[in-house]
């Protein structure tokens, strides 16, 4: 049944034309590795890079390690289309941090892939030597990096017993990694007791019902822990740089997965004051300042439902109290809110209803996002009063429903009862920018963190229970041959009768390997503390019976760690510490208070002086005045010229990609197509022109796949920038070639005869290209179409004219080179 399913959905995709992400990698390994075109792709590949740097390689699944090894196959194979070049495959990953699992990543593969690659080298170290005694052989190095600069020793060392007391097979290792050494000053780790539920307890039954009272008040205690550090009533101190006190933008709270208590945690922070950003990712529809202005939009599309115009009036848009709802929504039976509340004569409700009926006239004629910019902006002020009421953090989803309404009238008729069904049916996320939030305590993920670090981190719910593993898949492999790239066939939930046999074994292996990755989450979540690390949690009504939680918590494995016995805490109640902190600021370490108002520094009454001026721009095309023998042509005829040289420039450009074959045809298509204004014999004078300088000898190299066309060159050369666009440019290690073209009626015939306004241009360029390409030859010269003739400009005269680039400078103006 998984299978089909699976099968299924791939052709639902194909019908429609659609491709995920894991289609991409798949396709572009085939591509590379499997295709008729593979070979010619990889060599043409080959050409262009001789660096591979793989980053996070322990979250590189099989499939991306297939496009790897397709890039890097020809590393291996003698010379290849580079030479004797150098070439390195840079591979940077750690095991311990492979957290995605749930993408298909496994450090497996990086093992597996390291041994091939070593695999490789051995290999062609030993046809290397039987080929060629003198080649330049590969080598290889495996370094293991275990100092830390980011994070204390005492951290460290809490983290290197962490992996001892687990062991190393807990992570998915086979050896045990190498210790951890990091910044020699002091660091902190502490456990705190957690924070017990119990089945009678009164806050369960309070108007919060809908969040564990346990987690609540372990969001509460985590708020104002924190507000105390930032504070200067308990404030914490950090040593790393200048030694100072924590302020809201040094602390980083985690928890395992992204639910209420995050959003709890936000929450709990900004009602004591501490400058918060918003949970890091959470689904556009989940916010309550989104569900508010939802509640004003189904109001608006449909006064009668009753629920939307109930949530309504509780939100910070209205802005009823529960006394004011239970005071003037009860009615009879069968009749409908909005017919209660419009026949309501008390003032509450008239003006309430003034306002709703304000909104309803807007909305039958504005669009989704402009009603919703009116709710926010116009009288209402719906954005002051969520911000005001849910803190900052706030703006972020308005802004996203706002670009979700723009979204939807960019691709749709813009209706409300539209733009209502389409975000009902809608999977839109928001994620935040975490390295924005600057100043603000960060509330997110382990998973989100990676990557990032915070002087304090603390884990706020410690004491879950591991996670059950994703959907079972089982390789769609019906004759026992794939590999680890199959494609993965999706498995219902069974029953403990049906599984059995294969889905019985993948299920045991998927069991292990989703252990191994808890305890690597643990891993990754203790390292991004930088000085200080506190471990938290609650226990619900059935772990409180307990008094523990579960074995299996990283609450539970990392209890025994700590030593000393524990200490009593004025919110936590105990707590148990590992490191030392840092100690008190005292003297000059405490900034000094300021009892007026100190002196401006001497250079705030200094006058600035005058402003050196910026380096002139110099166009090459426009380095004089042309002084050619061509007489002034009437206006007209100069504009039909001057599109003819235009149009020969960009046949120019474009016709060395094509084959010999192809290229008249495709150039008579192009200039019907541009051109279609000249006449037919004028277009042909054009493409024969153009294709007499293509077929000439002497300038294949000057037309080969190696060269560029229309390259723009910018370079500073003595105090003056130049700067256009040279025609054609071929670089080597040793030369580089600059050409113009020149579509001039009468062509020189020698180099004598050549425009000085022609000659100082390619100076120019060749200045430029002297300081862009310095240690190797510049050669210029100029190609005439009219004769197909290529005039090289020697470095001598190339030098004299070099020097009166500045002479005129002032009246040089940047022109686009043509």
């Amino acid at each position: 049944m998984g299978r089909s399913f699976a099968l299924r959905w791939e052709e639902a995709k194909a019908r429609e034309g659609f491709l995920d992400f894991d289609d991409l990698i798949r396709k572009a390994a085939t591509l590379l590795g499997k295709s008729e075109a593979s070979d010619w792709i990889r060599y043409k590949l080959d050409r262009s890079f001789d660096h591979v740097l793989i980053d996070e390689a322990q979250d590189t699944n099989s499939a991306q390690w297939d496009i790897v090894f397709a890039l890097i196959d020809d590393f291996f194979a003698g010379e290849g289309a580079r030479g004797d070049r150098v070439r390195t495959i840079f591979t940077v990953g750690d095991y311990k941090q492979a957290i995605f699992g749930f993408q298909g990543t496994s450090p497996d593969n990086f093992e597996r892939a390291k041994q091939k690659v070593k695999a490789r080298i051995d290999d062609a170290k030993a046809n290397a030597g039987e080929l060629r005694e003198n080649r330049r052989l590969p080598t290889w190095n495996d370094l293991d990096l275990g100092r830390s600069y980011r994070t204390s020793l005492p951290v460290l060392d809490f983290v290197n017993r962490v992996i001892e007391t687990l062991g190393y097979g807990a992570f998915g290792l086979n050896k045990a990694p190498a210790d951890h050494v990091g910044a020699d000053r002091p660091g902190l780790v502490a456990l705190w007791d957690p924070v017990m539920g119990a089945a009678d307890d009164p806050d369960e039954e309070d108007d919060r019902d809908w969040l564990p009272a346990h987690d609540t008040r372990l969001a509460e205690k985590i708020a104002e822990q924190v507000r105390r550090w930032v504070s200067e009533e308990e404030p914490f101190v950090l040593e790393k740089g200048k030694r100072r006190h924590a302020s809201a933008g040094d602390i980083m709270v985690l928890v395992r997965r992204r639910k209420d208590l995050a959003a709890q945690i936000v929450a709990k922070l900004h009602a004591k004051g501490v400058a918060v950003a918003g949970v890091d990712r959470l689904r556009l529809g989940a916010p309550l300042v989104v569900k508010d202005l939802m509640a004003a939009l189904r109001f608006a599309a449909q006064p009668l439902d009753d629920l939307s115009l109930a949530n309504l009036l509780a939100s910070p848009l209205i802005g009823w109290t529960q006394d004011d709802l239970l005071e003037y929504v009860p009615r009879d039976p069968g009749k409908r809110l909005w017919d209660h509340l419009r026949k309501h004569e008390a003032p509450r409700v008239e003006e309430t209803i003034t306002k709703l009926r304000e909104l309803l006239a807007r909305a039958d004629f504005e669009t989704p996002q402009t009603l919703l910019a009116w709710l926010l902006t116009g009288p209402w002020q719906a954005r002051r009063a969520l911000a005001a009421r849910l803190g900052r953090e706030a703006n972020d989803p308005i802004d996203e429903l706002l670009n979700a309404a723009f979204a939807f009238e960019a691709a749709h008729t813009p209706s409300l009862a539209g733009f209502i069904e389409w975000f009902d049916a809608g999977e839109g996320e928001l994620k935040r920018d975490a390295d924005e939030a600057t100043g603000q305590v960060r509330v997110m993920t382990v998973h989100g963190s990676k990557g990032l670090q915070a002087p304090i981190v603390i884990l706020a719910d410690a004491t879950g229970e591991p996670g059950q593993g994703g959907a079972l898949e089982l390789a769609d492999d019906p004759i026992g041959n794939a590999g680890d790239g199959a494609r993965k066939v999706p498995l219902p939930s069974l029953s403990k009768d049906e599984r059995v046999g294969p889905v019985r074994l993948a299920e045991e292996k998927a069991s292990v390997a989703q252990m191994q990755e808890h305890w690597r989450l643990l891993y990754v979540a203790m390292t991004r503390a930088e000085e200080a690390l506190f471990i938290g949690g609650s226990l619900g009504p059935r772990q409180a019976k307990k008094g523990e939680p579960h074995e299996d918590s990283w609450y539970a494995r990392l209890a025994p760690v700590f030593d000393a016995p524990p200490q009593q805490d004025s919110i936590w109640g105990e707590r148990r510490e590992w490191g030392v902190r840092a100690d008190p600021l005292v003297g000059s370490d405490t900034p000094a208070a300021t009892t007026g108002t100190e002196p401006l520094p001497m250079w705030a009454t200094k006058p600035i002086g005058p402003e050196p001026r910026p380096p002139k721009p110099l166009a090459p095309s426009s380095a004089a005045e042309d002084q050619s023998a061509d007489p002034p042509l009437a206006p007209e005829i100069a504009a039909i010229a001057a599109r003819r040289g235009t149009l020969m420039h960009r046949l120019l450009e474009r016709l060395p990609d094509l084959a010999v074959a192809e290229r008249e045809a495709a150039a008579r298509s192009w200039l019907a197509r541009q051109a279609g204004d000249l006449d037919e014999k004028t277009r042909e004078e054009i493409l024969s022109s153009s294709l007499a300088v293509l077929v000439e000898p002497g300038f294949a190299e000057l037309f080969s796949a190696d060269a560029l066309a229309e390259v723009p060159l910018a370079a500073q050369v003595d105090g003056i920038v130049v700067a256009g666009t040279a025609d054609r440019l071929h670089v080597t290690e040793e030369v580089v070639t600059v050409v113009d073209f020149k579509t001039t009626r009468r062509p020189p015939e020698s180099l004598d005869d050549i425009p000085r306004a022609t000659l100082r241009q390619m100076a120019a360029y060749a200045s430029a290209l002297e300081a862009i390409y310095p240690g190797r030859e510049v050669r210029a010269a100029v190609l005439y179409t009219q004769n197909t003739k290529l005039i090289e400009i020697p470095k001598v005269t190339l030098a004299d004219h070099k020097r009166s680039l500045g002479e005129t400078q002032d009246n040089y103006a940047p022109l686009a080179l043509e």
